[in-house]
């Protein structure tokens, strides 16, 4: 069998042959909720089935469950006193007087080469054992786990339960050989979920929370979110009682409990910073009410990078309910706080004889939330610290935390500290907040995931009423159903973004949107109009890494323009995820403050650090010509006046030495975005005079041969439309098209076609090359139809378009700073071509120095020093901003004046600008149209 397998692979990827030692395990590869721990069971009662069937029963030696932790070994007792399998936690005091017949449950921290006061020696386990281990690589750094299993089954047997093997042996060359031996069963998540099995999924990462109004809007968020899951129960709870759904559950996990870190210039730790939004919400009632009628509208301004907003259809139960924003506000009061009364001071109490329990409550209602954690004396110790909290103490004899699945349980709110990657489990979970989780947690991220996707599902089926069209009962409010069988997940500074899509994509789980691609063909006309065109290039054999100067990195001779300054901006993102569209989205806040940093800021920096960071960069880019060195990167951030740092101003305060490090980040940043730009230009600049005339053909980059337009699978309108039009091009046909944010359409006057636009920024539709944005489709419909009511003006002139590709295709000019205009436009007339470059472009924020508005100048001395008589050359910008909106950037001029300078205004002119155009180009050769 290994041959046969072996064939189909590359040589450094075949598994070596079988040994006896393989088999002698087999391992089941099983999803969180997938029903392993039954399979468990089975697998017990059939390994001594046989035993006894086989008269050898006396050989068993003992059953042994390895699990990587206490609270997960107590759960495994449960679960066996459920199948009536007789188990017991191991306790090496104890004889084993039903050997082979009861279950030793062992942590296997616990087990060592030797024996301890609370350790037991391995050799403790001789024999012909059965074991049984659960996740046990989550147990142990290295391969511990591995070679205890090895030496405790080494002359019995061995069954391997994981949800995670993916990513436990991934990159691992010996344990990739021998899992792929022994892998029995594979039920990983991919096939969980493919199947309907578990809740679908929203993910949403706040990845810097430095700014607290975003912070808090984003929590409030969350809150909203289970209110909404919590009223869509309560409302239908007899309607949904066939799908077997529980009480909504808001659990919220902490990277830590009591590390406690600088946030707002305060002391806190991860639990902590959960209350005191808690605290909050609760007693800032205006600015609670604002903000959930900010989420509400759905416009709170958290936009994704579609520049949609994230929440603008989250919440369609509430607004078809007709609550206003007060109304809500008080309602969750008193469904998730079990609290009548606004601006209520949350209580945290310590509950005497539950030493790992701190129970929530506002005033003396009943307690909405409990923290379950290690050490909960010294965290009600350190909610102390905070007035907005206050401690007290009760007497209390049974645990909140062990109720909490019971119908009569008032818990809503769950807070802890990783303690849910396992050793508990609840149906109960609809909605995670996670602090600092999957930064460096691994496999507990798909652990972790795995306890809030269980779902009893309609009749006990496991699965979401979505996977079962057909098969449920129409209920009332059916279409709200779908989001309590989701998980909402919202993470803050957790990382978990992307170690969720790593993780997913191990299993083999796409992450990404999927799409269909549809290709366009193109028609050129060049060569059958039989042009002569003339374009600029640069002369072939010219390398300014071989033959220019070497450029050193250095701090700027001149005063930098405002528009020219290098900009780094700080602020945090939010990152957005959904098991139905799986893309993911993100966006920044808006309030920005702008800042630089100061000497001691550069006094407290590490510059072997930067300057080595600064020398992979510079090798990473093969800029082998360009100088660094440690004395001017030093003088270069000493001086403040070439870039912007856009950044909360406590982050540059001195509050813990921690920050030096992201100062140090920042820097870096700000120093490649300069180094790129310095060497670019000096590039660019040494380049200049290398440039010459050459005659256009259809085989030049500009020319596009074909489009590769792509879109999300479920636009199957705009799929169907586009197959269409591929068909029509085919057939030598060129119908426009104009759907959605979409234009497919031809100009006569364009050297190819189609010409394709898109609009907005919004559009899930991707097109290769770039298409044309809203402003340039204008521009080009605008000369269009000026060509076409002057025909008699044009009788003697020919007129031709080509749309300018960018970087690496189109041509670019150095002096401008990398300038690629948008459009090459060509007169021809009385035996000259006229060569203009229009771009149309926003210039709101651009001084009038700046390289590509001061382009129509420099466009003239290329001219004079090619001196060709019979090619003249303009350059154009054409400004869709208008000119009331220009910010005043150094000295304003009016239009008239700009106008001169060649930058006209394609809305405040919408009439005579392409006119004014033609005119200026042609000046001196024709009077007016």
């Amino acid at each position: 069998m290994i041959e046969e397998f072996n064939k189909e692979l590359p040589k450094k990827e075949q598994l070596s042959p079988y040994k006896e030692a393989d088999l002698r395990k087999l391992a089941f590869w099983n999803a969180t909720g997938s029903g392993k721990t039954l399979l468990m069971h089975v697998n017990i009662k059939q390994y001594q089935h046989y035993f006894y069937k086989n008269h050898r029963q006396d050989e068993l030696g003992q059953i042994i469950l390895l699990t990587p932790s206490e609270d997960l070994s107590i759960q495994h007792l449960r679960e066996f006193e459920k199948s009536g399998i007789q188990a017991v936690l191991f306790d090496k005091k104890q004889d084993g007087l039903f050997r082979g017949k009861e279950v030793s449950i062992i942590d296997i921290h616990k087990i060592k080469d030797e024996a301890g006061e609370k350790t037991v020696a391995i050799d403790t386990f001789e024999g012909n054992n059965l074991v049984l281990v659960d996740e046990g690589h989550r147990g142990s750094s290295g391969e511990d786990w591995k070679t205890k299993r090895e030496k405790l089954s080494e002359q019995g047997f061995a069954f391997e339960y994981s949800a995670t093997f993916g990513q436990a042996v991934s990159k691992k060359k010996e344990l990739i050989d021998e899992y792929s031996k022994c892998i029995l069963f594979d039920y990983s998540y991919r096939y969980f979920h493919a199947d309907g099995y578990g809740k679908e999924y929203r993910i949403l990462n706040l990845e810097n929370d430095k700014d607290e109004s975003i912070r808090h809007l984003y929590l409030t968020a969350c809150l909203l979110s289970f209110y909404q899951q919590m009223k869509i129960y309560m409302d239908n709870e007899v309607a949904y009682r066939p799908f077997l759904l529980e009480k909504p559950l808001w659990i919220f996990v902490g990277g830590s409990v009591n590390a406690l870190r600088t946030q707002n210039g305060r002391k806190v730790s991860d639990v902590i910073d959960i209350l005191l939004f808690i605290s909050r919400f609760v007693k800032e009632e205006k600015e609670s009410i604002d903000l959930l009628k900010a989420l509400l509208s759905g416009k709170p301004g958290l936009l994704d990078t579609k520049g949609q907003e994230i929440f603008r259809n989250s919440f369609p139960y509430l607004k078809a309910l007709g609550l206003d924003p007060q109304e809500i506000y008080y309602d969750i009061l008193k469904i998730v706080f079990n609290s009548t009364m606004a601006k209520t001071t949350l209580r945290i109490e310590k509950l005497k004889g539950q030493e790992n329990e701190l129970a929530l409550r506002l005033g003396e209602h009943e307690p909405f939330g409990i923290i379950n954690v290690g050490d909960a004396p010294q965290l009600w110790n350190l909610c102390e610290e905070y007035p907005e909290l206050v401690t007290t103490e009760r007497d209390f004899s049974e645990s909140y935390f062990h109720k909490i699945d019971k119908k009569d349980s008032t818990i809503n709110v769950l807070i802890g500290s990783k303690k849910f990657t396992e050793g508990w489990s609840s149906w109960r979970v609809s909605t995670m907040g996670l602090m600092n989780i999957g930064k460096k947690e691994g496999t507990q991220v798909i652990q972790l995931f795995g306890r809030g996707v269980r779902l009893k599902g309609y009749k006990f089926s496991l699965k979401r009423s979505d996977a079962l069209k057909g098969e449920i009962p129409q209920v009332p409010n059916l279409k709200y159903l779908k989001f309590v069988e989701t998980l909402n997940i919202f993470g803050i500074r957790a990382d978990y973004m992307q170690q969720f899509k790593e993780m997913l994509e191990e299993e083999g789980i796409k992450t990404e949107t999927e799409y269909e691609e549809i290709t366009l063909p193109v028609f050129k006309t060049y060569k059958k109009r039989k042009l002569k065109l003339k374009a600029l290039r640069l002369k072939e054999g010219i390398n300014f890494k071989k033959q220019g100067p070497r450029p050193e990195l250095a701090k700027p001779s001149v005063p930098v323009p405002t528009s020219e300054k290098i900009i780094v901006n700080w602020y945090p993102k939010i990152q957005f995820r959904d098991s139905n569209t799986t893309n993911i989205r993100e966006t920044q806040v808006a309030t920005l403050n702008e800042t630089t940093f100061k000497p001691f800021h550069i006094a407290f920096m590490n510059m072997d650090t930067i300057y080595f960071e600064m020398q992979r960069f510079k090798n990473e880019r093969s800029w082998y010509n360009l100088q660094l060195s440690k004395e001017r990167l030093r003088e270069l951030l000493l001086d403040n006046s070439w870039y912007i740092l856009l950044i909360p101003e406590r982050e540059l305060e001195f509050s813990r030495f921690e920050k030096v490090k992201r100062w140090e980040e920042i820097a870096v940043a700000l120093l490649k975005k300069y180094c790129e730009k310095q060497y670019l230009n000096a590039k660019k600049e040494w380049e200049a005079p290398h440039m010459e005339y050459y005659e256009l053909d259809e085989t030049d980059k500009n020319f596009v041969n074909e489009y590769q337009v792509t879109l999300e699978a479920n636009e199957e309108s705009m799929l169907e439309e586009l197959k269409k039009l591929k068909a029509a091009i085919e057939k030598k046909e060129l119908p426009n098209l104009e759907f959605g944010q979409l234009k497919v359409f031809s100009v006569e006057q364009h050297l190819y076609q189609p010409l394709i636009s898109l609009e907005g920024k919004t559009s899930a539709i991707k097109v290769k090359p770039v298409a044309l944005n809203e402003d340039e489709y204008q521009f080009v419909i605008d000369l269009k139809n000026y060509y076409e009511k002057n025909k008699e003006f044009f009788k003697d002139k020919e007129l031709y378009l080509l749309r300018n590709q960018t970087r690496g295709r189109g041509i670019g000019f150095f002096e401008a700073g990398g300038f690629y205009p948008d459009f090459i436009i060509w007169i021809l007339y009385n035996n000259k071509q006229y060569i203009t470059f229009a771009d149309p472009k926003g210039i709101k924020y651009h001084s009038i120095t700046d390289g590509k508005l001061n382009f129509y100048r420099t466009i003239k001395e290329m001219e004079t020093k090619l001196n060709d008589k019979s090619i003249i050359l303009n350059s154009f910008i054409i400004s869709n901003t208008l000119h009331a909106d220009l910010i005043d950037t150094g000295y304003k001029l009016s239009k008239e004046e700009m106008e001169e300078r060649n930058i006209l205004f394609q809305y405040d002119d919408k009439e005579t600008y392409i006119d004014k155009m033609i005119k200026k180009i042609l000046a001196g050769e024709v009077e007016g149209s």
